[in-house]
């Protein structure tokens, strides 16, 4: 009985050494799939092919994020991950593909394309500190000579083309398993799991990198890619925050981003903030919030996710 019982904690050693192997490579990884944030993490570096061919292309970029054997000259992030990968990582999100954009003939114009929503960062070092940016900071437009607003971008899990290396000849792949794009910038763009919705992006060779904020080429970058939702934050702001008009600030910001809710003064001279809206506008909410009209000081925010009640409409004041 006594070798029994050793035996069954030798193998229950056995088993959590291998079960903290198999936890830490998945960690340690080049993907984690995070199901329960429905989000992604991705490890890579800003494409030391930027500027390759720059008498050719004259500095415009194609594509946010492709894989190891895509157009990495026209790309502003390599990750180590391959589209495929990418790819099956969200089917486990349980997020389906949509549709990618295509034209029509007869109204003669272009038709966007379909999909869940989803964001995307990427975070490096600097100076022993993290700085985190929109993936679309990264991006200017030359038009307009501003980086790319926030966006949302759609995963339509690009084009299907057929399998070549499918004994079957009515098998069909996602182009992007060959052509290794991830995030295109152009709209119309089915070679990519995920495109621009932005109308500008119809538009040919308006997009460069952006210079003020890119950090050196071949700099390790983590990128995160995650669905847009729909969230309620409930808000607590400190500092010098009441009588300088942080409550109309607040309403003025959340009207201009489509956020609902309201803000509202509290008796320990907090101000209380509940905003309703996409996750991609509560994030420049935040920001904004941060900065507070001129006169305010901004000491600390606390963030914390409610229950959506669909109580709100619009966005107010309260006193």
């Amino acid at each position: 009985m006594k070798y029994l019982c050793y035996s069954c904690v030798y193998v229950l050693c056995i088993a959590l050494c291998v079960f903290g192997i198999i936890n830490f490579s998945h960690a340690d990884g080049h993907l984690v799939i995070s199901e329960k944030e429905k989000k992604i993490v991705l490890k890579g570096q800003i494409s030391k092919a930027l500027g390759e061919y720059e008498s050719h292309l004259k500095g415009s970029v194609e594509y946010i994020v492709c894989g190891p054997s895509g157009k990495v000259y026209e790309s502003i992030v390599v990750v180590d991950a391959t589209a495929k990968e990418v790819y099956k990582a969200i089917e486990k999100l349980g997020v389906k593909p949509g549709t990618p954009s295509d034209y029509d003939e007869d109204k003669d114009e272009t038709i966007p394309p379909t999909g869940t929503s989803f964001l995307i960062s990427v975070e490096w070092e600097v100076d022993g500190k993290t700085k985190v940016v929109r993936a679309d900071e990264l991006i200017y437009n030359v038009k307009t000579n501003k980086p790319l607003p926030p966006v949302a971008w759609v995963y339509s899990g690009s084009r299907v083309i057929p399998d070549l290396d499918s004994d079957d000849e009515d098998a069909m792949i996602p182009h992007a398993f060959m052509a290794d794009h991830i995030v295109a910038l152009r709209q119309f763009d089915g070679s990519a799991l995920f495109q621009n919705p932005l109308p500008e992006s119809l538009e040919e060779n308006i997009y460069k990198k952006n210079d003020d904020i890119l950090p050196e080429l071949g700099t390790s970058i983590k990128m995160t890619i995650e669905v847009n939702r729909e969230m309620q934050l409930y808000v607590l702001i400190s500092g010098k925050v009441q009588g300088v008009g942080f409550r109309n600030f607040t309403q003025r910001n959340a009207n201009q981003l489509g956020i609902n809710g309201y803000a509202k003064n509290l008796a320990n001279g907090k101000v209380e903030v509940v905003a309703v809206g996409d996750k991609l506008y509560l994030n420049e909410l935040i920001k904004k919030l941060w900065q507070g009209p001129r006169s305010s000081k901004v000491d600390d925010i606390i963030i914390e996710e409610r229950a959506i009640t669909g109580e709100f409409k619009s966005f107010g004041v309260r006193y």
